[in-house]
């Protein structure tokens, strides 16, 4: 299709095509999937135009930037990437452990929601979350409510001095949505609100890990499926 009819049409004509799916960029995403040439249009214009109007503040001119939010905004980071699955169990279920896809729910990321998640020393740090619960995944004998988000100015936020101030160490947790092959964990840092506490076996009932870019995945743990 894209060789018979799409090549024979400019730029302009096919984002304005594109230009009717912005209501959902879910739906860009699956389109750049088709071929380098729509890829291209997606991060370039269209993702980068619909930023510049919903998320200017978190807008730059890498195309990096532009990049990695629309994964922010359309992707469910996955179990892996969030802290929840081993490699044990990516091994044996690599689709929903160890790769991000298509999330469901709204896509904005919204401040309001980020604050919910900050301990209050950290309140006034600009982090934009997905609305809650996120993608739902059951995993043994819980659901796990996956989210996503990305910290404004990440080197300049009171997370990242408490993270680098006191030099935690990395963890082995890649982020989902750059190259970033290490993670910090803010449950450990203390940098998530003290009312996020432990089941009763001592699994968090938040986690949240970050990169060094300032993107953040995490899962909320819902109470055991199964009694």
């Amino acid at each position: 299709m894209e060789e018979s009819v799409f090549s024979m049409l400019n730029d302009d004509i096919v984002l304005a095509i594109f230009a009717k799916l912005e209501d959902d960029p879910r739906h860009w995403a699956c389109v750049a999937s088709v071929c380098t040439r729509f890829s291209s249009l997606i991060r370039h214009f269209c993702w980068k135009t619909k930023c510049s109007q919903t998320l200017p503040s978190l807008l730059s001119d890498s195309p990096a930037t532009s990049a990695s939010l629309l994964k922010l905004a359309v992707c469910c980071p996955g179990l892996r990437h969030a802290g929840v699955a081993v490699d044990r169990d990516a091994a044996k279920n690599p689709k929903t452990c160890r790769k991000p896809h298509l999330a469901c729910g709204n896509w904005d990321l919204r401040r309001e929601q980020g604050c919910k998640l900050l301990a209050r020393q950290f309140r006034d740090d600009c982090l934009y979350l997905c609305d809650w619960p996120g993608c739902v995944h059951p995993h043994q004998e819980r659901k796990y409510m996956l989210f996503r988000g990305v910290f404004k100015d990440f080197k300049t936020t009171r997370v990242w001095r408490s993270l680098d101030g006191e030099k935690r160490r990395k963890i082995p947790v890649e982020c989902a949505f750059c190259t970033s092959r290490h993670t910090w964990d803010l449950h450990s840092a203390f940098c998530l609100r003290r009312s996020f506490r432990y089941q009763i076996d001592g699994e968090p009932v938040v986690r949240a890990y970050v990169c060094e870019n300032g993107h953040v995945s995490g899962a909320w743990t819902d109470v055991p499926l199964f009694s």
